[in-house]
């Protein structure tokens, strides 16, 4: 399921960067706006992937509050090489706060 795939990879992110010892409250709400993140840039991978009329289907699907499952093997049989571009997508995103974590560290 692509929300476990999201979870993990969020949870990997933190302990990477150093950030897993942090109070709870302060970890749960910086994983949240991780996860936003990195679902956020598979989104516009996947819209920009889709034909119009998958667009319109995603819509539908959406609309009918699809489960997370459905949406992940929509998009796996819409978008040629999908997981691939999901990996190279979290891949590139964890270069890039892990970038960010560094200077942060840095300067403090």
């Amino acid at each position: 399921m692509q929300s476990d795939i999201i979870a993990d990879f969020v949870a990997g992110l933190i302990e990477k960067a150093g950030l897993d010892n942090v109070p709870q409250n302060f970890y749960d709400e910086y994983a949240e706006k991780i996860r936003a993140e990195a679902q956020k840039r598979l989104g516009i991978i996947a819209l920009r992937e889709l034909t119009p009329e998958a667009v319109d289907l995603f819509g539908e699907m959406v609309g009918r509050d699809a489960k997370p499952e459905e949406l992940a093997e929509f998009f796996k049989n819409q978008i040629p090489d999908y997981e691939k571009k999901v990996a190279d997508a979290l891949e590139q995103f964890a270069g890039e706060f892990l970038a960010s974590a560094e200077k942060l560290k840095a300067a403090v």
